[in-house]
């Protein structure tokens, strides 16, 4: 009977370690998701990740893991494993999650050179620390669950992403009308000063800017004080335009001449536009055999700038 009795001993003990295996089995795999006064948190056996909703934060915390960072700014690099505890900015937060392999060293004939695991590797990757952890040999039962939670950390960044842009835009919106703003109230102040200017000081002026002195000139004036239409040419085919509240300084290359009834309409490129076309009109009031002149001289120096190179205006 003793035979019997060291059988059903056998059989209890067998029974007994494969019930503590299989709860064991069920210790390492369980996992769960939680609310926490924060957010929300995925529980596994020996690690652990919070998403903090409230700082815009996730939360990494492992008995086992790897954890690298690229030297930058500042911060030197960083290369650490072991019992960690890591936060990532959620802007820019990636996790990715990949089988992992063993590598047959001699595989038979038709055989894989890699055959899974059964455990997978989970990856956080934060943009915004330039930084990552890695979480080794996950189990399969805990990495299917855990994906469901990753997909929500995703979602939620996602939006948290759009929002940061949407305020991007709205803050480089905000500065173009602000500098637009600025520049209407700068242009304004100096149309006001133009418009305080003598003849004489809006002429040096133009000349200043024009970065020359023409050897002809004539002046109209529109009996307000201001001027009118003024025309400066420089030998060398530069020239300076000025009517209907618009000033160019450019050269005759490429310049049309027209008389029209008691004035001359000169239509040259405007290279501060990109070289679009624009007329003025000129010698308004002034004698017929002054305007006959100019046209000549205009019309001698333009075509004499077909094959001369000119210096910049």
């Amino acid at each position: 009977m003793d035979w019997l009795w060291w059988s059903l001993g056998l059989v209890f003990a067998a029974v007994i370690a494969a019930y503590l295996y299989a709860e064991l089995q069920a210790y390492w795999t369980r996992t769960a998701v939680f609310k926490t006064p924060s957010g929300h948190r995925f529980q596994a056996h020996g690690w652990s990740v919070d998403m903090v909703r409230k700082t815009g934060k996730v939360r990494v915390k492992a008995r086992h893991a790897h954890y690298s960072q690229q030297a930058h700014g500042d911060q030197p690099a960083l290369d650490k494993s072991g019992s960690l505890d890591v936060t990532f900015d959620a802007l820019g937060l990636r996790i990715e999650a990949s089988r992992m392999v063993r590598v047959l060293a001699n595989p038979k004939p038709g055989q894989e050179a890699q055959v899974p695991t059964g455990s997978y590797s989970i990856a956080f990757n934060g943009t915004e620390e330039h930084a990552a952890l890695r979480l080794d040999h996950v189990p399969a039962k805990v990495a299917e669950p855990f994906a469901t939670f990753a997909k929500q950390i995703q979602m939620w960044v996602e939006r948290l992403e759009q929002q940061r842009a949407a305020q991007q835009e709205a803050e480089a919106a905000a500065q173009r009308e602000a500098e637009e703003a600025a520049a209407k109230r700068e242009a304004a102040k100096v149309r006001g000063k133009v418009a305080a200017m003598t003849p004489d000081e809006q002429v040096a002026l133009w000349r200043k800017t024009a970065g020359f002195s023409g050897s002809s000139s004539e002046i109209g004036l529109d009996g307000k004080g201001g001027i009118e239409w003024f025309v400066d040419l420089d030998p060398t085919g530069r020239i300076t335009l000025h009517s209907n509240r618009r000033t160019v300084h450019t050269t005759l290359r490429g310049a049309t001449i027209t008389s029209l009834g008691g004035e001359l309409e000169i239509t040259v490129n405007d290279v501060d536009s990109g070289g679009d076309p624009v007329s003025f009109q000129i010698l308004k009031g002034m004698p017929p055999d002054v305007r006959r002149a100019w046209k000549e001289r205009l019309e001698i120096l333009r075509d004499s700038l077909r094959s001369v190179t000119l210096p910049a205006v």
